[in-house]
Order: structure tokens, then C-alpha cells, then sequence
């Protein structure tokens, strides 16, 4: 049940986060007059709100996830129940270790989606 799962998630929240910076970075070299620029600037703050809220959504869907994987990892790493000291087939304590390594994984990634969730800017900046 091995499953580290790629980061896709981590650069394209990187890559969206470098665009509308871009984007910034163009609009404001551009000669707009102050209605429009004032729209644009408006419409620039509402979509990095939204793009913000989808990267916590998807930060709590994985986080979500792990936790499920960790709850289905429990429920076999309660073989070790039935495991004795004198256990005579020496590759269960693998099996059991791998599952440990496992729930690892799955405990840290879940971790770094809460803590990257903790530090979106969350504040609403069409207020400003």
C-alpha cells in the first residue's frame, strides 16, 4: 500500500502564485486611466481571494486523505495483535514496519498541508 503522491498540487500553487505576480508586475506597467486600472486592480484582488480559497480547499481534501489512508493503515498494522515472541515467520515484522513507514509518510504529508493551509493569506483584500 505504498503511496508517497506527488506534490503536483505544491507547484501548480506555486506556478498560479507566480503568474498573477507576472501579471501584476505587466498591469502595472501599463498606462491605464484610473477607472479602469481601479477595476483591473479590483478584479486582480478577487481572483487571487478565490485562487487562495481553492488552494485551501485542496490542502484540506489531501489532508482529508491522509488521515483516511493513516485510519486504513491502523486497521492493518492491527495484525501486530496476533504476532507472538515466538513468531516463526520473521517477515511480518517487515510487512509491519513498512506499514509504521507508511503512516509516516502519510502523518507528514498531512501535516504540511495544514501547516502550508496556515499560511495562506487569508484576508479578505478586496476590503482594502
Amino acid at each position: 500500500m505504498r503511496e508517497d503522491g506527488g506534490r503536483e498540487g505544491t507547484a501548480r500553487n506555486a506556478t498560479s502564485s507566480g503568474l498573477l505576480t507576472r501579471v501584476r508586475a505587466v498591469v502595472g506597467s501599463l498606462d491605464l486611466d484610473c477607472g479602469c486600472r481601479g477595476k483591473l486592480d479590483a478584479a486582480l484582488q478577487r481572483f487571487e481571494a478565490l485562487e487562495t480559497r481553492r488552494q485551501l480547499r485542496g490542502l484540506i481534501l489531501d489532508a482529508r486523505h491522509q488521515a483516511e489512508r493513516i485510519a486504513a493503515l491502523l486497521e492493518l498494522v492491527g495484525e501486530l495483535d496476533t504476532v507472538s515472541s515466538d513468531e516463526r515467520d520473521l517477515s511480518v515484522f517487515e510487512e509491519i514496519a513498512l506499514l509504521f513507514e507508511d503512516i509516516k509518510i502519510a502523518a507528514a504529508r498531512g501535516a504540511d498541508d495544514m501547516l502550508r493551509a496556515r499560511n495562506l493569506d487569508l484576508s479578505d483584500r478586496s476590503a482594502s
